[in-house]
């Protein structure tokens, strides 16, 4: 059995930093993928090569070692052992992905939906579809070791498309219409900072949430603004700003589900999005910013960070007459662009030439 399997990127177009609040997202895939292609071998052996890392991995099926909290190629092994879908004979795979790594558009997830698709795969009588591909893969990168995240990237790099998530009171994806315009992904060169940005932007606002929550009937419409006396300044600014992200999120994503929305009004939203992202919380830097700066001098329509922050990548959306002005302008702020398309095609099998 020899076959290809790929899985897109993302962005997350709406919704920022708030999955887990349990707010809707809106985001979408993109047409950077991450590829793994797969030939059968004669024994039990798994052998795994990142042709992009220039490294590899070897396992033998009969006897898989405990895995650690990261490692997500094996823990999908292990988790396919437990659930009674781990082919019995080997196999070699090679890697390489066109999407940014480590920056915010979700090269690890992907890499993990391709993966876990491929071990269903090649355990034939396994039936499965992309949603269950998507739990599967968000399984192993967050369930196995009870690691915080949700179910966002997984989703939509198994789905593909736009989809508007929702995770209260249960996980759903709907299906959108991609939203029109140019697209342009850029990668800032600066490594994320994902540990910092999460113990002030996810950590601190959950705690600050449940002392929230606790004021006589709480909702977030009946207490918008009364929050407890005690908290500092920077409490305050951090809920506000939750508040403000919420509401931007929500008036994108109404946008967004228009007949025909309008490329303007997106991209205003966006840009709108990111400033709270960026003094509300404090997740953007001063060179995505910069970048972003930049790019609507040129003639983009709006932008935002893209992921959990603290570097990695960023987009903007333009008119078709402006691409290339814009692109030279990210070049200019020492931005790498990408050009993109949004909506793209979630994981696919393909076979290949024996």
């Amino acid at each position: 059995m020899t076959f290809t399997v790929s899985a897109p990127g993302r962005i997350c177009l709406f919704g920022e930093h708030q999955d887990y609040f349990g707010f809707p997202v809106l985001a979408s895939a993109i047409d950077l993928r991450a590829t793994i292609r797969c030939s059968t071998r004669s024994d039990t052996q798994v052998q795994l090569r990142l042709l992009d890392l220039d490294e590899q991995k070897t396992w033998d099926l009969k006897h898989l070692p405990s895995p650690a909290p990261h490692d997500h190629w094996l823990i999908a092994l292990h988790l396919a052992q437990r659930e009674g879908w781990l082919p019995q004979q080997g196999w070699d795979a090679e890697v390489t992905s066109e999407i940014p790594m480590q920056a915010g558009a979700s090269s690890s997830s992907a890499l993990l939906v391709a993966w876990c698709a491929l071990i269903a795969h090649r355990f034939q009588a396994k039936r499965w579809d992309l949603a269950w591909i998507a739990q599967a893969a968000w399984r192993a990168e967050v369930e196995w070791f009870n690691q915080p995240g949700g179910m966002m990237d997984q989703a939509v790099c198994a789905l593909g498309g736009t989809q508007s998530l929702s995770f209260a009171p249960e996980f759903q994806a709907t299906h959108l219409s991609s939203p029109p315009g140019n697209w342009i992904l850029f990668d800032s060169q600066q490594p994320k900072d994902t540990h910092g940005v999460l113990e002030r932007a996810k950590h601190r606002r959950l705690e600050l949430l449940e002392e929230w929550r606790a004021m006589e009937e709480w909702s977030w419409q009946s207490h918008r603004r009364r929050f407890p006396q005690h908290w500092s300044a920077e409490d305050r600014q951090l809920m506000s700003t939750t508040i403000e992200n919420k509401i931007v999120s929500e008036r994108g994503t109404l946008e967004a589900r228009r007949e025909q929305p309008s490329k303007q009004r997106l991209g205003s939203l966006l840009t709108e999005h990111h400033h709270w992202l960026s003094a509300g919380i404090q997740v953007s830097t001063d060179r995505i910013d910069g970048i972003l700066k930049s790019a609507l001098e040129a003639g983009a329509l709006g932008g935002k960070i893209n992921g959990s922050g603290g570097g990695g990548t960023g987009f903007v959306l333009c008119l078709d007459q402006d691409q290339d002005r814009v692109m030279e302008a990210i070049e200019s702020a020492s931005g790498v662009p990408i050009p993109i398309a949004i909506g793209a095609e979630g994981v696919r099998i393909e076979a290949s030439a024996i």
